[in-house]
């Protein structure tokens, strides 16, 4: 059975529209990634609260990711450290706006 050519040009449109939002949603995602991983790895048990604050917000300024001081969220219940970042990254796709949103949480 022959395939009608309009049924694949809508296949192909399609699979090309799916590639094209993986690939304007991947460089977030990604740089995501690497803000979580640097989140990991902050020696925060001896840091004071403003300096780990700032040295996330100075890693999130150069990943170019909308990070905000109230994005960052530094709690010590019992005397142990728990940490979130929260925040949203819109994206202007050519047909539907989205927004992202992320967290990084770590607890020591």
């Amino acid at each position: 059975m022959k395939l009608p050519l309009w049924r694949l040009l809508c296949g192909v449109a399609i699979f090309a529209g799916l590639a094209a939002v993986l690939l304007a949603l991947t460089p977030v995602t990604f740089e995501n990634f690497r803000l979580g991983r640097y989140v990991r790895t902050l020696d925060a048990t001896t840091t004071p609260d403003e300096v780990l604050r700032s040295e996330i917000l100075a890693r999130a300024r150069d990943l170019h990711l909308p990070v905000q001081a109230g994005d960052i969220g530094i709690a010590h219940p019992g005397g142990r450290l728990q940490l979130s970042v929260n925040y949203r990254v819109h994206m202007d796709l050519v047909v539907y706006p989205v927004d992202l949103h992320f967290h990084q949480d770590l607890r020591r």
